[in-house]
């Protein structure tokens, strides 16, 4: 149970919208769109990015730098109209949450950013494995909604039993040449 209650997503969603403009309009957000770009090779979880049907970076890239964007105004957001960090981390689709961790990986740019417009980034790990899962049609997609006036875009923001679903069927075809637990192990040898 959260401490304090999250505000109304009528009330977040303007704060949110202000929150993109301004990281947007910072001179530096060019050089975040672009680093987080180039830092793709990181990107790929099989638990995240992989879950997007027919998964190209190359195209993928500048949408869900995009969404990540998003996640992180909302979560700031929310933040802002509690002060309360565990109500502002909101569920987060793993396709947008693994490349919202590219983003942060640029801790020098998205700390002067944030700093520049007056906003305080909320990300950690533990409260947001805590939480519920994200889910289609959840408070964190009517924020989204009544921040950019439509709902998240469904090729990212795979909802909780979806991606579990998709989860398996990875697992199983890389099961087939013999890499294990999505990754985590592997019986290949390199001789």
């Amino acid at each position: 149970m959260l401490k304090t209650a999250r505000p109304a997503p009528s009330d977040v969603g303007p704060v949110a919208a202000r929150i993109l403009h301004a990281l947007k309009d910072d001179p530096e957000y060019g050089r975040l769109v672009d680093t987080c770009g180039s830092y793709n090779e990181d990107w790929t979880c099989t638990a995240g990015t992989l879950t997007i049907d027919r998964w190209d970076i190359a195209a993928d890239a500048e949408p869900l730098i995009e969404e990540a964007l998003r996640a992180l105004a909302l979560k700031a957001a929310v933040y802002e109209l509690t002060d309360d960090e565990e109500s502002a981390e909101l569920p987060i689709a793993r396709p947008v949450d693994e490349v919202l961790h590219a983003a942060l990986a640029q801790r020098t740019l998205t700390e002067r950013m944030a700093q520049r417009c007056r906003i305080q980034i909320v990300h950690m790990t533990d409260t947001e494995t805590d939480g519920p899962a994200y889910e289609t049609g959840d408070y964190t997609t009517a924020c989204y909604a009544k921040a950019w006036g439509q709902e998240p875009p469904a090729r990212y923001w795979i909802g909780a039993e979806e991606h579990a679903r998709r989860v398996k069927v990875l697992d199983a075809r890389l099961q087939e040449v013999g890499i294990r637990d999505l990754g985590h192990r592997h019986a290949i040898t390199f001789n």
